[in-house]
Parts: structure tokens; sequence; C-alpha cells
């Protein structure tokens, strides 16, 4: 019988982990006590071994992807049975709730909490990845929200990359 690889919450602040190398391909065997990937949070980096021997039937997750807790990264396969046909519905649903959950996290009042002024109403909402991203290229985040995203909120890393890969290109005359 199969069995699917499922990020668990092993500490009760972890809410997402970045997947590391994987050490077996796709139709590879394992062995019992044999490494799979590396797995990567805040704290720690650890090597996630198989309970069991199999063949790893399917990954779902790229290296240094993030992925939130309850996201199945692969199915090891015992008697060459396929993955479960919902297993990307599952993963889908629980990205797009973990990526909900962290954009009403960032959706907060820094100058209220800390007693200055409100921010412009336009001022656009941005993802701390996307910040240190236009930061580093000396972008205006305004100018990126107006370009690329303007229906989008917040702004997220891929938004900058799009709007510095826009100035990239030769401007026809």
């Amino acid at each position: 019988m199969g069995r699917k690889i499922t990020i668990e919450k092993w500490a009760e602040n972890l809410e997402e982990v970045t997947i590391g190398q994987w050490h077996k391909a796709e139709g590879e065997q394992v062995s019992d006590g044999e490494v799979l990937c590396e797995i990567i949070t805040d704290k720690v980096t650890f090597e996630y071994t198989v309970d069991t021997d199999a063949t790893v039937a399917r990954i779902y997750a790229s290296e240094q992807s993030v992925v939130p807790v309850g996201y199945v990264i692969a199915y090891l396969s015992t008697a060459d049975e396929a993955p479960e046909p919902d297993i990307e519905a599952h993963n889908q649903a629980i990205m797009t709730r973990h990526r909900e959950k962290s954009h009403a996290e960032l959706d907060f009042d820094l100058d209220a909490i800390l007693g200055g002024s409100s921010p412009a109403p336009s001022a656009p909402k941005v993802t701390p990845a996307a910040r240190r991203l236009a930061r580093k290229h000396q972008v205006d985040l305004q100018m990126v929200a107006d370009a690329v995203a303007p229906d989008t909120s917040p702004l997220e890393e891929h938004h900058v990359q799009a709007y510095l890969d826009s100035l990239e290109k030769p401007q026809d005359d």
C-alpha cells in the first residue's frame, strides 16, 4: 500500500518548511532508514528518512519550494500503485489557505501600532520578500503596483521581478 509523505506540525510554531535537496528521484527505490530529502525550518535543517522499502512514485514539492504544514511532498509506492488522484487538489487547497492566512497576517497598520501617521491610502501592501527585492534594486513599489499588478494586494516578489524584467527589455521607438 502506498504512503503519502506529509509535512507535519513538528513544533508548535511551525507553519511552513523549505524543501532542501531531494536525495531520491521519482522512480528510484528508497529503503528503510534511507534519506528521502532535506527539510529546512526556521531553526533547523534535518534529513527526512523513510521507515519502509518503497519506490518514489511521485514528488510534489521541488527543491527550494516553501510548503505549509499538511502539504504532501511525495508519494511512496510499495506495490506499483499510482498516487491517489486527489493529492494535487489537496495540496492546492492547503497552499491557498496558507497564502490567505499569511496575507492576512501581513495586513496590519504598522504606523497605527507604532503611533505614526497612516500611510497614504494608495500605498501598496507588500510582502517582505517583495520589499527586499525592491530595496535591493532601488525600485519604487508604487511604480511596480501601477505597472505590473494594479489590482493585486499584497505585492509579491514575483510582481517585483516581473517589473524588473520589463525594465530590461529593449524599448521599441
